[in-house]
């Protein structure tokens, strides 16, 4: 089988794909009126009318879900694949990173020049478990390994409902201090915006009451949590290290309803992201169909669910680029091969 360069694939795909498919989307912008609208209508309702507790309940979902949205559309702005204002990408990422205590310059720096820069790269990847090596000589390191899905730890089973909020903070207060990928952030600008997006909820919390904010901030917080994090902790956890950033190689999509993906903007296209990172996700499905054609033996993208279910199944820290090992028994049975991984979720 020959096997493409990242470079010669994706001219392959523009070459064979509609032009349209790489125009920014700007009419996208737009879906923040109405999940702003009713992620708001939600809180206040909570807070002025208090309605029964499954009402309120009810409601904390369908604010989470809104959150959710939000961030993975922001996710598409900070890209620049919705509109070409800088200023106008800043505000709406705002709009969808801010409940979750990410401020947008910190975003830029992580995602986008970090972690798409180095994706599965040893242990210079931020989103990543790092190696068996990092975790014996770092014990922040040991500490976040523990939690992961995979860890067999008590609090692992907690990790989705938590870990986006919790890990932007790791980002911002650990790792972009350490790492020198992170140089250029504005580590000032960054702890405001989240000390302001902190204060924001803290003035929900006193307005609502204990009881009640319990359904307006806590679970809004956990649901969008364990949507943004039901995505992500599937999209390389189980992929190959790789010293060229090959995102078919090191990337998995996952395969979710049609109408999952309405809400979701696509961002169960991962693999396809990560070729294209300016391209909008609404024709992303072009390109998985096209992957799905051209380079079948390689592209991965199981059942959702099926995906989720595996992180549980298998370690998170890399014994080498192909093996998921028990990094306190790194010589143990507990283990996975990544390539066995593709062929099983494949």
């Amino acid at each position: 089988m020959t096997v493409r360069t990242p470079e010669a694939l994706r001219k392959q795909i523009r070459d064979e794909l509609p032009a349209d498919t790489f125009e920014r989307q700007p009419q996208r912008a737009l879906w923040f009126v109405p999940l702003v609208a009713t992620a708001i209508a939600g809180i206040a309702t909570i807070i002025t009318v208090h309605p029964a507790w499954y009402v309120c309940l009810l409601l904390g979902v369908v604010i989470g879900q809104c959150f959710a949205a939000m961030g993975f559309l922001a996710h598409e702005v900070l890209h620049g694949s919705v509109v070409g204002s800088t200023g106008l990408q800043t505000f709406l990422g705002y709009l969808g990173f801010g409940p979750m205590l990410v401020s947008p310059t910190l975003w830029r720096t992580w995602h986008n020049q970090v972690h798409h820069g180095k994706t599965n790269k040893g242990n210079s990847d931020p989103d990543g478990f790092g190696t068996v090596e990092r975790y014996e000589q770092a014990p922040s390191t040991r500490f976040v390994a523990r939690l992961a899905p995979g860890s067999r730890h008590p609090m692992s089973y907690l990790f989705l409902g938590y870990w986006f909020m919790f890990h932007g903070q790791v980002v911002l207060w650990i790792q972009s201090r350490y790492m020198r990928s992170f140089a250029r952030l504005n580590r000032r600008r960054a702890i405001i915006d989240s000390a302001a997006c902190a204060a924001i909820w803290l003035a929900i919390v006193v307005l609502a009451g204990p009881f009640y904010a319990l359904f307006a901030v806590v679970v809004p917080v956990i649901v969008t949590n364990m949507i943004v994090m039901g995505y992500i902790a599937t999209n390389h956890f189980m992929r190959p290290l790789t010293t060229e950033n090959d995102p078919v190689e090191n990337s998995m999509s996952v395969t979710t309803l049609p109408v999952v993906d309405r809400l979701h903007f696509n961002f169960s296209h991962h693999v396809e992201h990560h070729l294209f990172p300016t391209m909008s996700a609404k024709h992303a499905p072009r390109v998985r169909e096209w992957l799905r054609s051209n380079e079948a033996a390689r592209y991965v993208s199981p059942a959702h669910w099926t995906a989720v279910a595996y992180l549980y199944k298998t370690p998170r820290v890399y014994l080498d680029a192909t093996t998921l090992v028990d990094p306190d028994r790194p010589n143990g049975p507990f283990r996975a091969d990544t390539r066995d991984l593709a062929e099983a979720l494949r």
